[in-house]
C-alpha cells in the first residue's frame, strides 16, 4: 500500500524518498527501477535519458525526472544522482 506524505493539517503532499546517492563525473548511469531520478550539480552540468547529454542543469539546482528500468541517464560534468521511489 502507498503512503502519502502529509502536511501539519493532515493533507497529502507530493513527496519521494530519495535513495542512496552518488556522485557521478562524465559517466553513464543506468536506472535499475521504474521511478523518479533525483540529479543535483554543485557547479552544473548536462544530461540526458537514452540520448546525449543535452539538458543544462544549473550548478544548485535539483531536477527530478521520470526513468525506467534499463534506462541510461548520460551525464556530462559532475552531478549528484539518486533513485526515489
Amino acid at each position: 500500500m502507498a503512503r502519502m506524505a502529509v502536511d501539519v493539517n493532515g493533507d497529502a503532499i507530493p513527496a519521494v524518498r530519495v535513495g542512496t546517492a552518488t556522485n557521478t563525473t562524465d559517466t553513464t548511469y543506468a536506472a535499475v527501477s521504474k521511478g523518479v531520478a533525483r540529479l543535483t550539480s554543485s557547479a552544473g552540468c548536462t544530461y540526458g535519458i537514452n540520448v546525449a547529454a543535452s539538458v543544462v542543469l544549473p550548478a544548485g539546482v535539483v531536477e527530478y525526472v521520470s526513468v525506467f528500468a534499463g534506462d541510461v541517464i548520460t551525464i556530462a560534468g559532475t552531478c549528484n544522482i539518486s533513485e526515489a521511489s
